[in-house]
């Protein structure tokens, strides 16, 4: 087994490598990131390079699993409100506030051209399980029999999730031109698409709005 010294020093490569991996393609594009680049901007060798990572790929899709797993944590404590209605609210905030939070990752994961494909290529456990928090509240409005019918859980999931990552992407690209505060807009968006898809709930208010609007 390698000693800790080394095993350290190895840790410090890697995220170095990393590092300057994630620098590159926010300042230069996806397109950019070769090898050669990498090991110079980080000061080894390209031979050195491949003792970390077997190729490209491989260091992109070490940057894209991490984004994810720091945006699942993100939304994992608002995934534990009870309230499917008052989840999806929590849930949007918490996705807003990652983006708000650490915008350079959130501009890798979900708005670098060519690099989620390559970097995830459709196998990221992370993004998925993310995604299935979403989902979740959907399906739990639907099996409470919350949900309008003819109401697809799914498709209201992918909706949501086009809503939060609309008002993420835009208040990190325009936000000059979106003078309301994340918190109203998501309110405003998120009770126009619930009060279309579901019923009347006897025990309180389908609105979100309220727990967002603080």
């Amino acid at each position: 087994m390698p000693s800790a010294p080394r095993a350290r020093r190895k840790e410090d490569a890697r995220a170095r490598i990393l590092d300057e991996a994630r620098r590159i393609v926010l300042e230069q594009g996806f397109e950019a990131l070769t090898m050669r680049r990498i090991a110079e901007a980080a000061g080894y060798s390209a031979a050195a390079l491949y003792l970390h990572f077997a190729n490209r790929d491989a260091i992109a899709r070490a940057l894209g699993e991490g984004g994810m797993r720091s945006l699942l944590a993100a939304l994992t404590e608002a995934a534990a409100v009870p309230d499917p209605v008052a989840r999806l609210g929590a849930l949007a905030l918490a996705y807003v506030g990652f983006a708000r939070s650490d915008p350079e990752t959130y501009r890798l994961i979900f708005m670098e051209q060519g690099f989620a494909a390559s970097a995830l290529g459709g196998k990221d456990e992370a993004g998925a399980a993310a995604f299935q928090l979403l989902a979740g509240a959907f399906q739990d409005l639907h099996r409470a029999g919350r949900l309008k019918p003819g109401q697809d859980p799914a498709a209201l999931a992918l909706t949501f999730w086009i809503l939060v990552h609309g008002t993420a992407s835009l208040k990190l690209t325009c936000s000059a031109f979106l003078s309301p505060s994340e918190e109203d807009l998501l309110a405003t968006a998120l009770d126009a698409l619930l009060n279309g898809v579901l019923e009347p709930d006897p025990t309180g208010p389908n609105s979100p709005g309220r727990s967002i609007r603080r």
